[in-house]
């Protein structure tokens, strides 16, 4: 399934967000024997191919204070990884992140979002082909752009933050950052545009934005 963002895209908004184990993310991989130099990360106890670890996930190493959040670039074999600081571009070389006191026997873990990622792609995706559909164009698939992953990394932040809320008070922090995520996400979805080439010269004529469609439930 279409995922219009990465684990990356939400630490990007919420850097302590891959910390805290438990739902509603997933705890793909972790371990105590956690080693790095410079942008290699090992474990001989994890095996980070079984645990289907993929580029754009995050690996949390906890044995060092404040906690590392860092961006799995590759998964080079099943004990070892590419890791980097997170970047401005995200084919850009690894930047290598700072040198604990000490680089071995470190705790860490890996949790994805990846569930609450493919939902609320999904349902923007659909939003998206209603919208070509209107618009007269036809699309199978919508091409990555900066402004989809924020609007759909916001849509998961608000549904991950309701989550951890839940048997939470009304005042509690994590309810105040779900409404935050979920505005932003009602603002930024309507912001997105497809383009329209009426006469097939490879230059949009027209451009439609999901503000301007009027949907309905089926």
């Amino acid at each position: 399934m279409t995922q219009f963002c990465d684990d990356r895209d939400l630490l990007c908004l919420e850097p302590s967000l891959f910390e805290r184990l438990g739902r509603p993310g997933q705890h793909l991989a972790g371990g105590s024997d956690g080693q790095l130099s410079l942008t290699s990360f090992g474990s001989e106890s994890c095996d980070f191919q079984a645990a289907q670890l993929q580029p754009g996930m995050v690996l949390c190493i906890t044995g060092v204070s404040p906690a590392l959040c860092l961006d799995i670039v590759t998964v080079d074999s099943a004990h070892e990884l590419t890791v980097s600081l997170l970047r401005g571009d995200p084919a850009g070389a690894p930047l290598p992140p700072p040198a604990p006191p000490n680089p071995d026997n470190l705790a860490f873990h890996v949790v994805s979002f990846a569930a609450q990622i493919q939902a609320v792609s999904h349902s923007l995706s659909e939003r998206l082909r209603h919208a070509a559909e209107v618009a007269g164009v036809t699309a199978a698939d919508f091409a990555d752009s900066t402004q989809l992953r924020l609007a759909v990394a916001h849509g998961v932040l608000g549904t991950v933050f309701v989550a951890r809320a839940e048997d939470a008070s009304p005042a509690d922090a994590h309810w105040a950052k779900a409404q935050h995520y979920r505005d932003e996400y009602r603002r930024l979805a309507p912001q997105l545009r497809l383009a329209v080439d009426a006469d097939g010269d490879g230059q949009a004529e027209q451009t439609r934005t999901l503000g301007h469609i009027n949907l309905r439930r089926v």
